[in-house]
Order: C-alpha cells, then structure tokens, then sequence
C-alpha cells in the first residue's frame, strides 16, 4: 500500500526513505501553493511522481495547480483523467471522485 493506503505503492514498492521523501515533497508542495509560488509547487510535484507515478493524490494536486494557478486547462484535463485512470475508476475512492467532479466542472465551463 502507499501512503494512502492503494496498491502499488512506495511503501509497497520502496523504502522507508522513499516514503519519507514523499512526505517532504508533498509538504514543500503545499507550502510552495499557498506562497502562490507555482513553479517550484510543480517541481515538488513532479518529484514526487519520479518517486511513485501512481500517485493519486500528486496528480490531483497538479491538476489543481494547472486549472487553478496556471489557467491551463489542457493540462489540468490530462491530470484528471490521470487520477481516474489510476484509481480504476472507483468513485469510492475520493481522489478519483475529486477529479471527476473538477473534470466534470471543468469541461461544462469550456463548453
């Protein structure tokens, strides 16, 4: 399990270290979004995909970074369908649910 508890994890996958780092990488995320600095957000986002791709909740905050901070819409679209994906489509999970409901805004907003 990963550190949200779904299979194929860092924690099912890696190290203790690796886990650590997720944590550090999702805080510094975090703090990066609320100082409005979204570059440095994404890379700490992107890193922490380098360290487990099937990071739901990463993909989630990226597409939040993009629809939100960077108005870019395509790329916001791309990381909802990601976290779907990822999540098998099951709506009980609730970073799945979260992407379908921004895709779902989203996409009735640029129509």
């Amino acid at each position: 399990m990963n550190i949200l508890g779904r299979p194929g994890s860092v924690e099912e996958n890696g190290s203790d270290e690796r886990v650590s780092q997720m944590h550090v990488y999702r805080r510094y995320a975090a703090r990066a979004i609320a100082d409005e600095r979204w570059a440095a957000a994404e890379v700490f986002l992107d890193r922490m995909l380098e360290v487990d791709p099937r990071h739901t909740e990463a993909w989630l905050m990226k597409a939040h970074l993009y629809r939100h901070c960077k108005n870019d819409p395509e790329a916001a679209i791309e990381c909802y369908r990601k976290v779907i994906v990822l999540g098998g489509y099951d709506t009980a999970n609730p970073h799945v649910r979260a992407a379908q409901d921004s895709l779902e805004s989203l996409l009735r907003r640029l129509a």
